[in-house]
């Protein structure tokens, strides 16, 4: 998929939606799981993945506190404290 972190980027929204996108993918977890797991519908989160929408510091809150997705890494594509086992699959 490229480079999926885009630090260049930051926190442009497809960059994001890009980042956001390849978690789940990692997590093995289709939109309608991975998004209930955030409490969510999966169109409310497709909006979000497919870089349709910002995605607001209310659910990147929720990445982090589900997923253990550090906002770093989320709006600005920095690795540092990610998992292990996401950031190898980066």
């Amino acid at each position: 998929m490229g480079n999926v972190v885009l630090e260049d980027q930051q926190d442009k929204r497809e960059a994001v939606a890009a980042r956001i996108s390849r978690i789940r993918e990692i997590s093995g977890l289709n939109k309608k799981d991975f998004s209930a797991k955030l409490d969510m519908s999966p169109q409310a989160w497709g909006g979000y993945e497919n870089g349709n929408r910002d995605l607001p510091l209310s659910v990147a809150k929720k990445l982090r506190k589900v997923y253990s997705i550090p906002l770093e890494f989320t709006y600005f594509g920095i690795r540092s404290d990610l998992p292990h086992r996401i950031a190898t699959e980066l």
